[in-house]
């Protein structure tokens, strides 16, 4: 499974990508929402770990362009954020596409196990 980690903190984009790694997983990351919607739009992905609360780009914004030009529906976002996202605002991403929505910080194996669910 192909897997991109998106995360503006490079302390969690290294942790989370050593460990998929060391789970069978192929995993890219970047650090920049910008980045990552280039990533998002020219490559095969399986699952993108995204998180909302970046500076300059946000996750939200990466979201809107890809629904933006019909192509939240070719890939399998999971929310991945500290930020508290309400019910609506749940919601509202599940709405546009995204897949599902996880609450950091989450158990590794948790983690994981839930990525092997999703495909």
């Amino acid at each position: 499974m192909k897997v991109l980690v998106v995360d503006d903190n490079e302390d969690i984009t290294s942790l989370i990508t050593k460990y998929l790694k060391l789970n069978g997983f192929e995993v890219n990351f970047s650090n920049d929402g910008r980045n990552a919607l280039s990533m998002i739009e020219n490559q095969k992905l399986d699952v993108v770990l995204l998180d909302l609360a970046m500076p300059e780009y946000s996750g939200i914004d990466i979201v809107d362009e890809l629904v933006k030009h019909g192509k939240i529906k070719d890939q399998k976002i999971i929310v991945f954020t500290a930020s508290s996202v309400s019910k609506t605002e749940t919601e509202e991403l599940l709405q546009k596409g995204v897949h599902s929505c996880l609450k950091k910080p989450i158990d590794p194996d948790e983690l994981v196990s839930y990525l092997k669910t999703v495909n």
